[in-house]
């Protein structure tokens, strides 16, 4: 006769969404910085300083961040992809916007 195995299940309750708040969150404080970083440029005639280059460096890193962490939500196996997909586009967006704005100003 078969043994039965005695199989025991357990149920680890993990938030399925903690990269993609935190990419979506990052995304959104790039955008931010980003819009500030240009206004107040505009405002004191492209003469912002290191402070203002310093700010525009540390959101460009957030957005690059938000960018791994929406592509690493995305390779999780999880029942939406929607959020995931939504982290990585908003990022990958705002770090294409950091470069280009990057590139101009070494220009």
């Amino acid at each position: 006769m078969i043994k039965k195995k005695n199989v025991k299940y357990t149920f680890i309750k993990k938030d399925k969404f903690t990269d993609t708040r935190v990419s979506l969150t990052l995304s959104v404080i790039s955008l931010v910085v980003l819009l500030v970083t240009v206004l107040i440029s505009f405002i004191v005639q492209a003469q912002g300083g290191i402070a203002l280059g310093c700010a525009g460096l540390i959101a460009m890193l957030f957005s690059f961040y938000a960018f791994y962490l929406g592509m690493r939500a995305l390779s999780e196996k999880s029942e939406s992809v929607q959020r995931g997909t939504l982290a990585a586009l908003a990022s990958g967006i705002m770090s294409i916007l950091w470069i280009v704005l990057f590139l101009l100003g070494i220009h």
